[in-house]
């Protein structure tokens, strides 16, 4: 089968992304917004920019963690229902980007528009009961700074001891309007959000906390494995210098409640972050990946003879029934 017969779409809460098996960008990506113009887009995304036959088509699809089994067979009656896909399958997100990265095994840290997960993954299993959840994310962040900035006075004294000494802690940045506004210590401020999640009145675990607990809850057959390997995904995991941060977090704590403040044992422990640069798109490329060696097995594939035959019981197909 061509590749571009089988359409990956990675669902998340700020972005759509579409395209298809093998691909290492997507070919679209939109806006999720909810609305009369997200649906004549979804007719023209498929009819013209995907230049797609949906009957000749299969789909993937990504599915966020703790996300109801209600959804999933919406996921399903929606895509042979409304769009007759010929074959349907929906996979973790998590285990996409483990996929991505090359490995069955991790934890991964995945932080985008709206939400932010810490996700044990096992042999290409997920633990849901495990997985963490924090309310704190890029839209949170991006409304942190913009009340961070309306909060700045013109600091004469400020800006002509800061113009003698550095430029460095000050940043220009241009708005969609053309303006041009000058950024300090806010840039840095705003993501410190996704640590200290009260700064923001969010009660919870900030990020470390939360990756902390996640491995020590772990059945300690597998705790190093996830320490080694810890994969950063999503567009807000992109701030520089938050990858050495959150090491430095994580190494603190252990050393705090499992060695009881003995240096000597952070020896025997591989800490290591892992950010691809294109983490950005890491679901989306985890499930072009999948797809494409997945294409030619209709084993794996809930095909339209199963959802007719079994309706919403074929997700037992993607461990999901």
């Amino acid at each position: 089968m061509d590749n571009r017969n089988v359409v990956v779409c990675d669902n998340g809460t700020g972005y759509v992304k579409c395209g298809f098996a093998g691909e290492n960008f997507p070919t679209s990506v939109f806006p999720c917004v909810v609305g009369r113009p997200l649906l004549r887009y979804e007719e023209s995304l498929i009819e013209q920019e995907l230049k797609i036959d949906p009957k000749e088509c299969k789909i993937l699809l990504t599915d966020p963690p703790l996300n109801p089994s209600k959804n999933r067979e919406k996921m399903v009656e929606t895509m042979f229902e409304k769009y007759n896909f010929s074959g349907v399958f929906i996979q973790i997100q998590a285990v996409l980007t483990l996929y991505a990265q090359g490995l069955l095994t991790g934890l991964v840290i995945d932080s985008g528009d709206g939400v932010t997960h810490v996700v044990p993954v096992v042999d290409g299993y997920s633990f849901p009961h495990l997985t963490k959840r924090m309310n704190v994310a890029g839209r949170h962040i991006t409304s942190y700074l913009v009340d961070l900035l309306s909060r700045c006075s013109y600091d004469y004294k400020r800006e002509y001891q800061l113009g003698l000494e550095t430029t460095i802690l000050v940043k220009n940045y241009t708005l969609p309007d053309g303006r041009v506004i000058k950024v300090g210590t806010e840039r840095f401020q705003a993501p410190e959000a996704l640590f200290t999640p009260e700064l923001i009145d969010v009660e919870g675990d900030g990020m470390a906390d939360m990756v902390f607990r996640c491995i020590q809850e772990m059945d300690i057959d597998n705790r190093m494995m996830l320490y080694q390997h810890i994969v950063l995904s999503g567009g807000s995991t992109m701030y520089p210098g938050l990858p050495s941060r959150l090491e430095k977090e994580i190494l603190d704590r252990y050393l705090e409640v499992v060695l009881k403040g003995n240096r000597d044992g952070l020896k025997k422990l591989r800490l290591r972050i892992e950010d691809p640069p294109r983490r950005k798109h890491m679901v989306y490329l985890g499930g072009a990946v999948l797809a494409g060696i997945m294409k030619d097995a209709p084993e794996f594939w809930i095909s339209r003879e199963d959802y007719l035959e079994e309706g919403l019981g074929c997700l037992s197909k993607c461990g999901q029934a």
